[in-house]
């Protein structure tokens, strides 16, 4: 648990992005397939989803030399069927991708990871590997996966989250068939999509989103350098600190590679009372609450998805802001905010639910008013070092 008492924030400071998760865990991926070895050169420390990520691909025969660039060395003769579990950790994102890349190796494949990820479903890419031959016992981990993936048509609902299509574009040039998968329901997190066939792309890879999508094997060709980006989704971490603190001012980057997310970004900071459809930014659901609750309020919409993610981070926002003294509504497909509000010090406890981004935020509020928070390494998935650079900005 975490105890902070009221903190008083101000002048100019540099405040620093980690890697980016999501670009990393994608070059692992297609590096870990290539025949040469490629170097990931980025600023920061990776999060735990990372190293989680990291781990897996290790026992899968995969070996990553950790330097200022890490180096990724694919196994000569493919990746191998681990001896051992994958142990994702609370990566949702790793799972997904390792659960599809179990499938085109052989051999009886066990995905697990915390309590967090184990309280999450993966049904909707499970159901397709299933059409698709494979052998899944569950649709939480842990479970048990057995491919091979064989060719043909499935469907693929891509309502609740981006996950499953990356998961397979990203293993498709392990594939022994070509799939042609009909995409279903309506798309959510749309730039996670694009970043991944963006990736696949400049790796050679022919297939490119479109419906029905034709999914086929391809010999990946990796840059020898990638440069990451900072993580652009914790980007308003640094705006609601502002917003708390109006002395303090902070330098930090804004990365561009997702036009979706800084659209939303955009549309957060002039919602002024109105609406903000935060379908294809999920991510930013707390801060953003936050945000809003801070300045005009207003309504986030288009997040049903969002239920589904490290925690039901509607309604976990919704506890998170009322243990702050901040009033919000759940509603069908997101929350309304109150705007003009200030946080008061929680009563009690404040619960983060294992979810990185509550966590965060939470931590920001109680900076400000004083609180104890529990859970607060989970911030590490993403963002290490985080509470420490916070309470850095104390130091004169």
């Amino acid at each position: 648990m975490l105890s902070l008492e009221p903190m008083s924030l101000a002048g100019q400071h540099e405040w620093l992005l980690p890697p980016s998760k999501s670009h990393m865990i994608r070059w692992l991926t297609l590096a870990s397939q290539g025949n040469s070895e490629c170097g990931l050169q980025f600023e920061g420390e990776p999060g735990k989803d990372v190293e989680s990520m990291v781990g897996c691909l290790e026992k899968m025969g995969v070996e990553v030399v950790r330097g200022e660039i890490w180096v990724v060395c694919p196994p000569e003769n493919g990746l191998k069927s681990p001896d051992v579990a994958l142990n994702c950790g609370n990566s949702g994102t790793a799972a997904r991708i390792l659960t599809a890349l179990s499938a085109t190796i052989g051999g009886e494949v066990k995905i697990d990871g915390d309590e967090s990820l184990r309280s999450r479903s993966s049904e909707s890419l499970n159901n397709t590997l299933r059409e698709l031959g494979c052998e899944i016992s569950s649709d939480r981990v842990p479970y048990t996966v057995k491919g091979p993936i064989k060719g043909g048509e499935t469907s693929l609902d891509l309502g609740s989250s981006s996950q499953p299509l990356t998961a397979l574009a990203l293993s498709s040039p392990s594939f022994s068939e070509s799939v042609i998968l009909n995409l279903q329901g309506q798309p959510v997190s749309r730039g996670y999509s694009q970043l991944t066939f963006d990736i696949t792309s400049i790796c050679g890879s022919p297939n490119i989103i479109s419906n029905p999508l034709s999914l086929n094997s391809w010999e990946v060709q990796t840059p020898n350098i990638v440069n990451i980006p900072p993580e652009l989704s914790l980007f308003p971490m640094a705006i609601i600190l502002e917003l708390l603190y109006e002395d303090l001012a902070l330098r930090t980057s804004l990365p561009t590679y997702d036009p979706l997310v800084l659209i939303a970004i955009d549309e957060i900071d002039r919602a002024n009372g109105g609406q903000v459809d935060l379908r294809d930014a999920s991510d930013l659901v707390t801060p953003a609450a936050v945000w809003m609750a801070l300045t005009n309020g207003g309504e986030i919409t288009g997040i049903p998805h969002a239920r589904g993610k490290e925690s039901n981070r509607i309604s976990r926002t919704v506890e998170l802001l009322s243990s702050f003294g901040m009033v919000s509504e759940e509603t069908e497909d997101g929350l309304k905010i109150l705007g003009g509000q200030r946080p008061t010090r929680p009563d009690s406890v404040v619960e983060t639910h294992m979810d990185h981004r509550l966590a965060m935020v939470a931590i920001i509020l109680a900076s400000k008013v004083g609180g104890d928070i529990l859970n607060p390494e989970i911030c590490e998935v993403t963002h290490p070092g985080f509470v420490e650079q916070l309470i850095s900005l104390s130091q004169p």
